[in-house]
């Protein structure tokens, strides 16, 4: 038996490329014996929402009844269905009034945290020295994968040796770039041969530019990297062991700043502790270095040291008074006055807790420091890389393309042309991948390029579809591609498809038309192929020659899509929008209104500094809620509701943390009590906001605290004063402003209405603007916008 003495052996963790993982897997399985070699079982249990979704199933409630009471429960990791009826006012209602939610919620909790399913362990494997049946009950899975019966800590309690082999992106972003960068510049880089003291690479550290960078890139750490403004890699080293809970409460943190900026004089006890401490600055950070003080003040072997540095740890005080009086007799017989020796020990004591192991804070700090080389000196393709490996995460991979655009790193958006599987380097900047388009498969996507390959070009959605696998490449998979915009270069080629120019929202139109009728005629195609049989009258384009789609001709008076509906599709098909921006049709009236963008927010607050104070305005009183106001800049801004986290204060009141998000980026917003009573309706992902509060400066960082929280639909047809539509005729003749009377007429208000009419067909067009306030007067609102756009065409209407 591999540990007969059933002593727990350590836990051995080791980061692969996630795309290469279970080749590591099965070299293990192969070098050690497959009836040796297990990965390790886990159990899913039952969690809040997922058992009520679970439950209302089983009793046949209607699906939307299920959904509306799940979405109640708050998403938080600790939280239970007893809990959620506590701090949710709408469950609790739900339950109280409805007898099948009430029904639903009690069967429910009786099942919560119970074991749902089994499934395999993201990392855990073991491995025996001899089969596994001897020591451990095995499971098959419902893909036919052995793991163990029993779950990562019974493992371990048996004394087999368990292993984490854990894919990590990192890794993988790390060797595409180095790929990109060689495909692109014919550079071979060797990143363990960098540079370790690159200007450029420490700068991204010192201005908390690190999204994308291993283990730096969360809030908190960038808020301490522009604090701390590290300059040599053991600086990164000892930032990465502090950020943890203990040395950031404790203060350890601020002390180690202060002192590598010279605020606080580093001093140490004893000369002998000064090349322990030097690199930390006299701070105690690493577990190593516990150990080195007691070898080298008080004579431990280096195996009693550890000891030492496990006891205090474990806050063992049997041990530690033993160890004390060790580490003494030690430290005086060597020379140290007993006063010193009782210090040292005491601040050993007291840092070793919270030290960390340096071997692994070293390794992952050179990964960062690797990769924020990568940012700093090849920009366009790291950006590849990391957008390529999170373009499927929808909220990092816009927060990843914002800062493409801060960083002046051009983004261009998906084309049938141009893109490939990933996201590519390009002369003209990073193409975007047609993987990180909503339900497009890779099978498709390597349909769709090899027909790319097979004609040269795509020129036609009729063409294409004559060679695509159609099984693969279904008519959702080109929806999507239309939505995102990846046929626009196309459709745009197609001819004029719209008067006055091509518009997106006509192009895509007419291009959606013409997906049935085009995947149609590739199937009867395919199939005739495949009976042997010629079109009659068949051909193909000569070389080069760029032949009109004939199934757009069909589509040639398809109702163009309005800017809404555009910029919808694509937030369906990329997950963010890409040629605009909803509050881009508004931003004209919010700035009437005094709004700000968010991109003008850290200006203000900066501009307000001095009234604001330092405080980072998330500690102290405000009745005991755990949240306080500061007397910040007044401001108002105007944006969409990318997310919100509903929270409860000390007294028990609710509240809310939204992240508020325009074309300039994104602002977290805290609801308090007062203003979330009045606007918790209104505070749902989606939603078009204009939120007036206190801006709150924290070093980079800029939060708002609301006050107020109102529909920008309420702000419009509080501002709006006209409605004003700007249209030429021909097209738009008497069949358009006959529709326009009709809608006019369902929209009756007191805002006047402006037409501003361009007649063409003379040598010199004639505008004419006329003011029907007279004889009609509407109540503005975005459905209106919508509506006369639906008539009018997109970018026709204007609310002033």
């Amino acid at each position: 038996f591999l540990n007969p003495e059933r002593v727990s052996l350590p836990d051995i963790d080791i980061d692969f490329c996630e795309r290469r993982r279970g080749e590591v897997i099965d070299y293990v399985t192969q070098k050690y014996g497959r009836e040796n070699v297990a990965q390790i079982i886990t159990f899913g249990t039952m969690k809040a929402r997922a058992v009520v979704r679970d439950v209302g199933r089983s009793l046949d409630i209607p699906f939307a009844d299920v959904d509306r009471v799940a979405k109640l429960i708050p998403p938080t990791l600790d939280m239970t269905l007893d809990k959620a009826l506590e701090e949710v006012p709408q469950l609790k209602q739900a339950n109280d009034q409805e007898p099948r939610v009430k029904e639903m919620l009690a069967v429910a909790r009786r099942l919560e945290g119970m074991t749902r399913h089994a499934s395999v362990h993201a990392a855990g494997v073991v491995i025996a020295p001899r089969p596994l049946t001897e020591f451990v009950p095995l499971y098959k899975g419902k893909n036919d994968e052995i793991t163990t019966q029993w779950a990562m800590k019974e493992i371990e309690r048996i004394g087999l040796l368990k292993m984490d082999f854990l894919g990590l992106s990192t890794l993988t972003l790390l060797n595409d770039a180095v790929e990109h960068i060689r495909e692109t510049t014919g550079e071979s880089l060797d990143l363990n041969a960098i540079p370790l003291d690159d200007p450029k690479t420490y700068q991204i550290f010192a201005e908390g530019q690190t999204y994308g960078i291993f283990q730096f890139e969360s809030s908190g750490m960038r808020d301490i990297l522009r604090k701390a403004k590290p300059q040599r890699l053991d600086d990164l080293i000892a930032l990465n062991a502090l950020y943890r809970p203990g040395p950031l409460r404790s203060g350890m943190v601020d002390d180690f700043i202060a002192r590598k900026h010279g605020k606080v004089k580093v001093a140490y006890e004893v000369k002998e502790l000064e090349p322990i401490l030097a690199e930390t600055y006299g701070v105690i950070a690493y577990q190593e270095q516990v150990v080195r003080i007691a070898s080298v003040l008080a004579g431990f072997t280096l195996g009693e040291a550890d000891l030492l540095r496990k006891a205090m740890g474990k806050k063992n005080a049997a041990v530690m008074q033993a160890q004390r009086q060790r580490f003494m007799d030690g430290a005086t017989t060597r020379g140290t006055s007993e006063k010193k020796a009782t210090k040292i020990f005491d601040l050993m004591e007291h840092f070793a807790g919270y030290g960390f192991n340096k071997a692994h804070s070293t390794a992952y700090a050179l990964l960062a420091y690797q990769t924020a080389y990568l940012k700093a000196n090849y920009p366009w393709h790291f950006a590849a890389a990391l957008l390529t490996i999170e373009s499927q995460n929808t909220d990092k991979l816009a927060v990843y393309l914002q800062e493409c655009k801060d960083r002046g790193v051009p983004v261009l958006p998906p084309d049938i042309n141009q893109s490939r599987l990933a996201f590519t380097v390009t002369p003209e900047g990073v193409r975007f991948g047609l993987a990180a388009v909503k339900n497009v498969g890779e099978g498709a996507i390597a349909s769709i390029l090899a027909v790319r390959v097979s004609q040269g070009k795509i020129v036609s959605l009729h063409g294409l579809c004559d060679e695509l696998d159609l099984r693969l490449v279904n008519k959702r998979v080109l929806e999507s591609l239309v939505k995102a915009g990846a046929f626009d270069s196309i459709g745009m080629a197609s001819g004029d498809v719209a008067e006055g120019g091509a518009r997106l929202g006509a192009v895509r139109a007419r291009l959606m038309a013409t997906i049935d009728p085009a995947c149609e005629h590739g199937v009867r195609l395919q199939r005739d192929r495949n009976l042997g049989q010629a079109q009659l009258f068949g051909g193909s384009p000569a070389d080069g020659e760029e032949a009109a789609d004939p199934t757009l001709a069909g589509a040639a008076h398809v109702e163009p899509w309005t800017e809404v509906q555009q910029l919808a599709y694509e937030k369906e098909a990329l997950g963010l929008y890409w040629s605009g921006h909803p509050i881009d049709r508004v931003a004209a009236e919010l700035k009437t209104f005094g709004a700000k963008t968010i991109g003008e927010l850290a200006a203000t607050a900066h501009h307000g500094a001095e009234e604001v104070g330092g405080s980072n305005g998330f500690t102290g009183g405000n009745g005991g809620n755990g949240y306080r106001r500061p007397a910040g800049v007044d401001v108002a801004i105007g944006g969409i509701v990318a997310s919100i986290r509903q929270l409860k204060t000390r007294k028990g009141d609710r509240m809310a943390v939204i992240m508020l998000e325009d074309r300039h980026g994104s602002v977290e917003v805290v609801v308090f009590p007062e203003a979330y009573t009045k606007s918790a309706a209104v505070l749902q992902p989606g939603a078009m906001v204009v939120v007036r509060g206190k801006l709150e400066l924290d070093e980079e960082a800029v939060r708002m605290m609301a006050t107020d929280v109102l529909p920008i639909e309420a702000m419009r047809q509080k501002m709006a004063r006209e409605l004003s539509i700007t249209i030429t005729s021909p097209p738009h003749g008497r069949p358009t402003f006959e529709a326009l009377a009709d809608l006019f007429a369902k929209h009756r208000g007191d805002r006047r209405v402006t037409l501003e009419l361009e007649l063409r067909g003379q040598d010199h067009p004639l505008r004419v603007r006329a003011n029907l306030a007279a004889q009609v007067r509407v109540q503005p609102s975005d459905q209106l916008a919508s509506e006369v756009e639906r008539i009018c065409g997109p970018g026709t209407v204007v609310l002033r």
